[in-house]
């Protein structure tokens, strides 16, 4: 591996040390970036349609409950 850097301080480790933190910076960028925009739109729909199931499980037992009360009120 030959330096670039034609400075007559011995730079050979500091090369070595830039390489190694570009490498890990190239690897977190990896980890974090999606693979693709077409399964980042799947996981937010799959996310948009739990959230969805549960509200409408959420107003169908207040609904109930609802007519129960008023059912109870009749009486």
């Amino acid at each position: 591996m030959g330096s670039e850097n034609k400075s007559s301080v011995d730079m050979k480790n500091g090369d070595k040390i830039a390489a190694y933190g570009t490498q890990k910076k190239i690897a977190m960028k990896a980890a974090f970036a999606p693979d693709s925009f077409e399964k980042k739109e799947q996981t937010i729909n799959a996310r948009k349609a739990q959230n969805v199931d549960a509200k409408k499980a959420k107003a169908k037992k207040r609904a109930k409950l609802a007519k129960a009360s008023r059912k109870k009120n009749k009486k």
